[in-house]
């Protein structure tokens, strides 16, 4: 079912398109209004706005090394800076004549902003990323060339921006402008819809917004009759979504107080690891000088604070606050070491994160979502078990899962839990992952390959086998109001554990499920159909085999 928020949205976003169709529609209600001075305060002022959006932008991603924001703030530069010519080029005010230039601005502008859109919705991790950062005074040279040379054009009143407007070359610019600037908006808020999805954020709904007031500003432009209602609508609609960037850049500050992660909601994922880590360093760091202060009475949280409100942008006041809050925690240390390290380590990091930013998640409860589950365990545990002493056996547990947890984290994967020798990972909850039978298959043959390495080592180890299964489950906190575990119950995890059962040592075996849910991509075995334990149907299953 569709949220009601997003009908509203929608109905919110469609209602420009529908205020110009009834004036197009009803020529007698689309008066004229012509403000030739009104207009030029009215470009100047939104520009103006625009402008220091961009700049802001811009600082992000200087700061961040983040090539996403980057990206938008040229877009957002680029739609400022041709919004200004627009203005300039007011007839009757700068220029005397109407003039090309005034006509044809906005239209450039918009596609301008339309292309850095769209590359801004790109996958940017990595190399692809690194060479636009690297690039990036070249990309802001010559948008600087280029609306320098208009201005000096329009302005000067030189051809072909002070020639008379002609209907004909402007259909001409339009005819081809309009369509690709149009799609490539409404493409970049498709994809950045997606992206906010995966992780929301109240920045990533208004440049959505932004995007889609930008795409109906240029369906206006063309169909609009100039110095009509019609005409200043697509004013209008640029201001709001120049606007609502603003709004939302001045109420995150008005609740966080500081500038630094204004725009942190767009980053790309490296980006937001990055100041994740940041934050735990900072963390640390105050962690640490809390811990000397309480051993020898030599830890100075003064400078400490400090150095994190100048870091992280804080005002005078809330880095006094940080520094007796800091203070006051001294007492509590063993409290704060153990929501620091205990809590990270005896939960997955995706469950963690999900109850810090949530804490109401913790209720008990949950939904049916598809997921794929993983189980893995020891073949032959129980006989390595009577032979081994304790200490081998709990050597040899950590070698293992030491180096297959970190294989199932690396690709996305939530684990549930262990039972001795045995564990269960989920992908696909809590964090969603369209690809999530992909990432599960895939953690299965990297954890496949990293215990056979240590297994040579130890022929006398038991080996891993493996059960990977896709299919609804109930997801959620179950248990008790005194204790409750986030984990997943239904026939697809069931089937999951069956399949382990099955596997020889080293061996991964999958469902049929979850191999039509990877695309067929991993190369298997059929296993033909098989008799599962506690299941009256047979359930076709495949192996994966081992890539030479």
């Amino acid at each position: 079912m569709v949220p009601v928020r997003a009908l509203v949205w929608v109905f919110h976003m469609a209602l420009p398109l529908l205020g110009l169709w009834l004036l197009v529609a009803r020529p007698q209600a689309d008066v004229h209004w012509h403000d030739p001075l009104g207009h030029f305060y009215l470009i100047v002022a939104v520009a103006l706005v625009n402008l220091v959006i961009g700049v802001m932008v811009s600082a992000a991603a200087h700061r961040r090394h983040d090539a996403r924001l980057f990206l938008v703030s040229l877009a957002f530069v680029a739609s400022a800076g041709f919004f200004v010519l627009h203005g300039l080029a007011t007839p009757q005010v700068l220029v005397e004549h109407p003039n090309l230039g005034f006509e044809l601005a906005q239209p450039v502008g918009l596609a301008f902003a339309a292309v850095f859109a769209v590359a801004s919705s790109l996958p940017l991790d990595g190399r692809r990323g690194a060479a636009i950062l690297r690039a990036r005074h070249i990309f802001w040279g010559e948008l600087a060339v280029i609306l320098a040379l208009w201005g000096v054009v329009s302005l000067l009143d030189m051809p072909p921006l002070s020639d008379q407007p002609d209907p004909a070359v402007e259909d001409a610019w339009l005819v081809w402008l309009a369509p690709v600037s149009v799609a490539l908006l409404l493409v970049a808020a498709v994809r950045y819809f997606l992206l906010y999805r995966r992780q929301p954020s109240a920045m990533l709904i208004s440049v959505i917004t932004a995007f889609v007031l930008l795409a109906e500003a240029m369906v206006t432009v063309v169909l609009a009759d100039k110095w009509a209602l019609s005409w200043w609508q697509w004013h209008v609609l640029l201001a709001l979504a120049f606007g609502f960037v603003g709004y939302s850049a001045f109420v995150q500050y008005r609740r966080e107080g500081s500038s630094a992660g204004l725009f942190d909601g767009l980053a790309l994922d490296q980006t937001i690891r990055a100041v994740r880590a940041e934050y735990s360093a900072a963390l640390e760091e105050l962690v640490s000088a809390l811990a000397e202060r309480e051993r020898d009475g030599t830890g100075d949280i003064g400078p400490v604070a400090a150095g994190l409100g100048e870091r992280f942008g804080l005002t005078e006041r809330q880095t006094a606050v940080l520094e007796r809050a800091a203070q006051a925690l001294s007492a509590e240390r063993e409290v704060s070491r153990r929501l620091g390290t205990l809590f990270r380590h005896y939960l997955s990091p995706d469950v963690a994160a999900a109850l810090i930013a949530d804490p109401d998640q913790a209720a008990l409860g949950g939904s049916v979502v598809e997921v794929t589950a993983l189980f893995a365990d020891l073949r032959g545990f129980t006989t390595f078990s009577e032979a081994a002493g304790p200490a081998e056996i709990v050597a040899m547990l950590n070698r293992y899962h030491g180096v297959a947890v970190p294989c199932i984290l690396d690709n996305g994967g939530t684990v549930v839990q262990f039972v001795g020798d045995a564990l269960l990972a989920l992908f696909n909850a809590p964090a969603r992952q369209p690809d999530h039978a992909l990432r599960a298959v895939r953690a299965a043959t990297q954890m496949r390959h990293a215990v056979d390495e240590i297994a040579a080592g130890h022929p006398d180890w038991p080996r891993f086998r493996i059960g990977v299964n896709t299919g609804p489950a109930l997801v959620g906190n179950i248990g008790s109001d005194q204790l409750r575990g986030f984990n997943a119950m239904g026939d697809a995890v069931n089937v999951a554990a069956r399949l382990q059962t099955m596997a020889d040592p080293g061996q991964i075996v999958i469902g049929e499920s979850t191999w039509r849910s990877t695309h067929t991509q991993v190369p298997v075995e059929p296993l033909g159909d098989l008799t599962v334990k506690g299941r009256t149907g047979l359930v076709r299953a495949y192996a994966v085999q081992v890539r030479q």
